[in-house]
């Protein structure tokens, strides 16, 4: 019986520690280097450009660049699938709310969509609908010169 009672609460303790190992909302940590961008695989490692997307209470996907976030949603439905959009601001690297952001053309990143994310606005940047609308018009010319 006590032995019972013992697994049992060992169960529990388990239970409740993965419970609250990931937050069910906000951003979640990568492991710059080691995890991969859900769109494209590469490793993460460069924070200035990362994004995250949450499509669900405990569902969050990671990306090297907003670009590869964006072409990635899209696929799943466009913005509205994703419960939660965050991306790296470019120049206090922190987590901020993506359809909120501001973004900054001609930037070079991992994979060469071209922008990063600013919470404020500047003279050379543009809000969010329009660098997704950027994003999947170079996506679009992207495959059909390589699917002739």
């Amino acid at each position: 019986m006590r032995a019972r009672v013992a697994g049992a609460a060992w169960l529990l303790v388990l239970v409740l520690v993965s419970a609250c190992s990931e937050p069910s909302t906000g951003p979640i940590r990568i492991v710059w280097g080691r995890d991969a961008c859900e769109h494209c695989g590469m490793s993460i490692s460069e924070q200035t450009f990362a994004a995250e997307v949450r499509v669900g209470p405990r569902d969050v996907m990671r990306f090297d660049d907003f670009g590869c976030a964006v072409a990635w949603l899209e696929s799943k439905g466009g913005p509205g699938a994703a419960t939660e959009f965050w991306v790296m601001d470019q120049g206090r690297a922190e987590w901020i709310d993506a359809r909120q952001s501001f973004f900054r053309p001609n930037q070079r990143t991992p994979m060469a969509y071209g922008f990063a994310a600013v919470q404020r606005q500047t003279p050379d940047s543009v809000d969010f609908e329009t660098a997704r609308r950027a994003i999947l018009e170079r996506t679009r010319d992207r495959s059909a010169h390589e699917h002739p």
